[in-house]
């Protein structure tokens, strides 16, 4: 009888106050009067993610319903943090550009004290952000970038001999993992100066630590979106973001780099080199100024972390795409190897800097490989003030988190007829000068847009002009199509790989 008087009187009351607070919470967005999807304690929107649906799946609902209400913002929930999906492209660009002052932040949790590689660039709010951009913008200039191009040279060389060793035995070529040891072998080179030799062990380290960044289990994304909804608790409990695995392989990696380098006088023209610069000096540029704020080592270390697994990871998804949707439309492949070897020619037949930015034609074909398959599919900003939305009786709360659902807005039927279609004429210039400024933003946009956008240009780029002067592609039968996208991974990839074929010219 015991028992039963305890589930009526305390057990009973106790799940109907948590289903009360549940739905009550579940209103966040109705009571605001912004429209919002159906949540469920206690993931939210987040039901099935990374197992039967993928993240865009969720935004891509947001965004139909915010297109068919015609509002410009829709309400959803991570776990149980309310979270707004931006679906008018001017309140887009008011976030990004305009009123960037009251959008500056991500949001994202960070914790330097028991996880130093979490303060990195792409996750830092407020001056700490502000502070490192302006130190780092210097390093990603077109003449600091061209210093790095030989070693992509070199590296493309060991790129175009890996692909051969499949074509000479008729072997159906796995492009993401070559895509992925070439980024990789060139970012490890130009980061740190290290030979990552991934493409000629046909992986490494580096990489096995990347899956961990990018493929983690679903119970790590999950205590993700906790942490970034209760960061004061986490810091209080001391929780890191990133896998212990990830911290005690990278941060030994870079600091003892440092110390050889100081330690023997070594100078590079490599990203490592640039950091090391700012440690000791605070610029990058010559003439040293007294007084300038420096770096510490962990946040050298890292900087040199999200360059490195953000360089490599993003480029190498665009480029095996890229590879695999001219191998899928063989008359847009004949049309960028016919530019490829008409601009080669002059320059002697060889892949040079200047060569790359006349080819065009090749722009357009990344841009629309971007368009469907943007590497980071959504932005996140956080309201740094209360802010009134334009047009609406909306006011945003301070620390509302926004989201800006880049694959939603890039598959847009309305902006990108038949969006599943690989068009790269939908970037010559008058189809771009037609489109609304901001419907295509695979490097965001704004004071904090992608720093690395121009050296994960020219690495794309490079990789398609080796593989297409030398090599024609078609589809390999081990190819899963129609396409799907894994649901698991944080960064789009083919469900199966990417399998094609090669025959020599």
């Amino acid at each position: 009888m015991g028992y039963v008087n305890v589930v009526l009187y305390l057990v009973l009351p106790a799940l109907t106050l948590l289903y009360y607070y549940a739905k009550q919470h579940y209103r966040y967005w109705t009571k605001r009067n912004v429209p919002q999807l159906e949540a469920s304690f206690p993931v939210g929107n987040m039901k099935g993610v990374g197992t039967k649906r993928h993240f865009n799946d969720v935004l891509d609902e947001a965004y139909d319903k915010g297109k068919a209400e015609s509002a410009p913002l829709v309400g959803l929930y991570f776990m149980l943090k309310p979270v707004l999906i931006v679906t008018d492209l001017d309140m887009v660009k008011r976030i990004l550009v305009k009123d960037f002052n009251s959008f500056h932040d991500r949001g994202l949790y960070v914790n330097e004290r028991d996880d130093p590689l979490s303060g990195h660039l792409f996750a830092l709010d407020g001056e700490r952000w502000r502070y490192l951009r302006n130190k780092l913008s210097p390093t990603f200039t077109s003449g600091k970038i061209k210093q790095m191009f030989t070693t992509i040279c070199e590296i493309g060389d060991e790129f175009l001999a890996s692909v051969n060793r499949y074509v000479d035995r008729d072997a159906p070529i796995d492009v993401k993992l070559l895509s992925q040891c070439f980024t990789c072998d060139v970012v490890g080179s130009c980061a740190f100066g290290l030979q990552c030799n991934s493409l000629k062990n046909e992986g490494s380290k580096l990489l096995e630590i990347g899956d961990q960044v990018f493929k983690p289990p679903v119970w790590r994304n999950m205590l993700v979106f906790l942490l970034i909804s209760c960061k004061e608790l986490g810091k209080r409990l001391r929780l890191p973001v990133l896998p212990g695995d990830v911290t005690s392989f990278f941060m030994p990696l870079v600091t003892e780099t440092v110390r050889d380098r100081e330690r023997n006088a070594i100078e590079r023209p490599d990203f490592l080199n640039l950091l090391i610069q700012l440690k000791n000096k605070g610029t990058v540029e010559d003439d040293a100024t007294e007084g300038l704020e420096k770096l510490t080592l962990d946040e050298v270390a890292a900087q040199a972390f999200v360059f490195f697994f953000a360089g490599f990871e993003t480029s190498s998804t665009t480029l095996a795409f890229a590879l695999f949707e001219l191998a899928n439309n063989p008359d847009i492949q004949e049309r960028v190897r016919a530019e490829v070897l008409e601009k080669l020619k002059l320059h002697d037949n060889q892949i040079t800097y200047d060569a790359l930015k006349e080819m065009t034609y090749l722009d357009q074909v990344i841009n629309e490989t971007l368009r469907m398959y943007p590497p980071v599919p959504q932005l996140i900003r956080v309201a740094t003030q209360p802010y009134a939305v334009a047009g609406t009786n909306v006011t945003l709360d301070r620390d509302t988190m926004l989201m800006v659902p880049i694959y939603a807005i890039h598959h847009d039927a309305t902006i990108y007829p038949d969006p599943k279609r690989f068009d790269p004429d939908r970037f010559a210039t008058d189809a771009l000068h037609s489109r609304h400024t901001h419907a295509f933003l695979p490097f965001g946009d704004g004071p904090r847009n992608c720093i690395g956008m121009r050296f994960g240009l020219l690495e794309v780029k490079f990789g398609i002009v080796q593989m297409v002067s030398k090599l024609r592609f078609t589809v390999s039968s081990r190819m899963q199509l129609p396409l799907k996208m894994c649901t698991s991974a944080a960064i789009l990839e083919a469900e199966g790989g990417i399998w094609l074929n090669g025959t020599k010219l």
